[in-house]
């Protein structure tokens, strides 16, 4: 008797278990297909170029979060910031866990300011100095070692979304 009574109850209770794995599941896709990206392509002053596929923050929410919590973030990894309307812009390092290098660009595409291995979880401003078209953050220590530097060109491979 006391069999039946226990799969009587399981059977509901499995039926709730597999309707929330496949609800996780469900927006676990709809998150990674919401997940923007562009093909960018960063060009030094001496003329080598470096191909990413960064990830976009082009709204509010994904701009205020940026990399933030991240435990990795690798070599050939990028995040491209984007907003409606170039302007100075301020960035900091709070709740990131890996040092980044973060790099302004102007509206036509050339680096005018960048700030090289900011610190994790500091909570110290980085400025844009002057208005920013736009923001890429790389892996701290990749734009030294990949001679990015003042007047190094930033192109884009794919159409970017509108900025919100």
């Amino acid at each position: 008797m006391h069999s039946w009574i226990y799969k009587q109850a399981l059977t509901p209770l499995c039926i709730l278990s597999l309707i929330c794995c496949l609800s996780v599941a469900v927006i676990a896709t709809a998150s990674a297909q919401d997940k923007k990206i562009a093909e960018i392509v960063i060009s030094n002053t001496q003329g080598q170029q470096y191909h990413y596929v960064a990830e976009l923050a082009h709204t509010p929410e994904l701009r205020s979060k940026g990399l933030m919590f991240r435990q990795h973030f690798e070599a050939n990894q990028a995040m491209l910031f984007l907003w409606p309307a170039t302007s100075r812009r301020l960035f900091w390092m709070k709740n990131t866990l890996v040092p980044l290098d973060i790099l302004f660009f102007s509206e036509t595409g050339t680096l005018f300011n960048f700030v090289h291995m900011a610190e994790p979880r500091s909570e110290t401003l980085h400025s844009s100095i002057d208005p920013t078209a736009f923001v890429i953050e790389l892996k701290g220590g990749e734009a030294k070692r990949l001679n990015i530097d003042i007047g190094s060109e930033l192109t884009f491979k794919t159409k970017l979304p509108d900025a919100r």
